[in-house]
């Protein structure tokens, strides 16, 4: 656990607790559901009825009947009685990918006055059932900013406040994965409800469900965006949701991406000392402004041709923006590259215009000639090949780029001869394998 993150938990009080044992489920449900009121500091259990089960069947329609238990027809948003209301339904949703373990998640609308639901994956929702419980109300204000864990670990639940935790969502759901894991592969099992500051400024407030990536080392976000949820939420005064799983790691599996390989690096890179200095000297050129974090990284792949671990964490730590997002841009953008990029990048252009003329046949002539395949670069750092959309030079189909050079109505049996034109054949002979 980071310094700054052992300094949030010791600015902690816990406003109240209450000890429980997880339940085994009977045909999918509980049988309880968990009340919490902030404005009392009351936490209580709840019985699921065999006339809720049958008219509503969990989900949805549970999220309705706690919430008719607690609205009367002069509540609004902002009346501490409205309450949040989460439950997963029969199933509990499942923990095979992030998308699977779904979440109703319901409340008096700020937006539009009236009731208002939405869902979300992630694993909230099974999480939730695995501590033994079908739904969790949220009611009253707390009188100051806190955050409910319900630890099925240690078998607990807290109301604790929470002055030192960001306020922003991407950063609180990190902050607290940190916090309440017990060592980096625990971190699977922790999810974080919270809602950014936006929250406070606007009716339309959106809620975001943490997951572990344990891939990219990460707490991820998932939104439930309806009608302003997470307007009510911080409405509440209620910076965090926080549900440990109970430790049966590994509680979830992901199925490999298809595409997975389009954006992974071959390894994780990293950079000296020198190297170090140079990028936090290129977000200092910035004023570390988060707005400006897109320049940051051109300018450090122009740099280095590649996106390091390194620079993502040094421009991370330096403008406040969360690893995840910079890890989003790093592999959304065509011209970003997490492994180092040759010294020249040749293009084949794919489009209609050239793929009719015979593209395919020329990009199948540069992989046989350079011993790689499109998205790879040369073992000797010269050339990295790319398979593009568009070159903007429909006229001259098919084309290809070498560098910032435009070669047009290209031939397979010109491939040898563009790739000898470049500086770097020259300079050093032959590069194919």
């Amino acid at each position: 656990m980071s310094s700054d993150v052992k300094q949030m938990r010791k600015a902690h009080r816990v406003l109240t607790t209450m000890s429980f044992s997880p339940v085994a489920l009977e045909r999918g449900y509980a049988n309880r559901t968990l009340r919490v009121d902030l404005s009392t500091r009351t936490l209580e259990w709840r019985e699921v009825s065999e006339e809720m089960k049958r008219l509503w069947v969990g989900g949805k329609g549970f999220d309705l009947w706690l919430m008719f238990q607690e609205i009367s027809e002069n509540t609004v948003w902002d009346s501490p009685e409205n309450p949040i209301c989460l439950s997963s339904g029969p199933l509990g949703g499942t923990t095979s990918f992030p998308g699977s373990g779904k979440t109703l998640v319901t409340a008096l609308s700020p937006l539009t006055g009236s009731v208002m639901d939405s869902n979300v994956g992630g694993y909230f929702g099974p999480f939730m059932k695995f501590a033994g419980m079908d739904a969790i109300t949220v009611v009253g204000k707390a009188e100051e900013q806190v955050v409910l864990i319900i630890d099925a670990v240690a078998g607990t639940i807290t109301i604790e406040t929470a002055p030192e935790e960001s306020v922003d969502s991407h950063l609180v759901c990190e902050e607290l994965t940190e916090m309440y894991a017990d060592d980096e592969l625990d971190r699977r099992n922790i999810a974080v409800v919270a809602a950014g500051r936006g929250a406070d400024h606007t009716r339309m407030g959106i809620l975001n469900f943490s997951f572990y990536d344990w891939r990219r080392q990460v707490a991820r976000l998932k939104q439930s965006g309806r009608g302003g949820i997470g307007t009510v939420f911080r409405d509440k005064n209620l910076k965090a949701l926080v549900v440990k799983n109970r430790g049966i790691t590994p509680a979830w599996r992901i199925a490999e991406s298809k595409v997975a390989h389009l954006t992974r690096p071959s390894k994780i890179h990293t950079q000296c000392l020198s190297e170090t200095e140079e990028i936090k000297d290129i977000a200092a050129r910035y004023d570390y402004d988060p707005e400006y974090v897109i320049e940051m990284l051109e300018d450090v792949q122009e740099r280095y041709r590649h996106i390091s671990k390194t620079a993502i964490d040094i421009v991370s730590e330096m403008t406040g923006t969360p690893k995840s997002w910079l890890y989003h841009i790093a592999t959304f953008y065509k011209s970003f590259s997490l492994d180092p990029k040759g010294e020249t990048i040749i293009q084949v252009c794919m489009g209609t215009a050239c793929h009719v003329k015979g593209a395919a046949r020329i990009l199948d002539s540069f992989e046989r000639v350079l011993g790689v395949k499109a998205g790879q670069t040369t073992g000797d750092g010269r050339f990295s090949l790319e398979a593009v959309a568009c070159l903007g030079a429909c006229s001259l189909a098919p084309v290809v780029k070498l560098g910032e050079e435009v070669h047009g109505h290209v031939k397979a049996q010109d491939v040898e001869k563009i790739i000898a034109s470049a500086p770097e054949a020259q300079r050093g002979g032959a590069t194919h394998a």
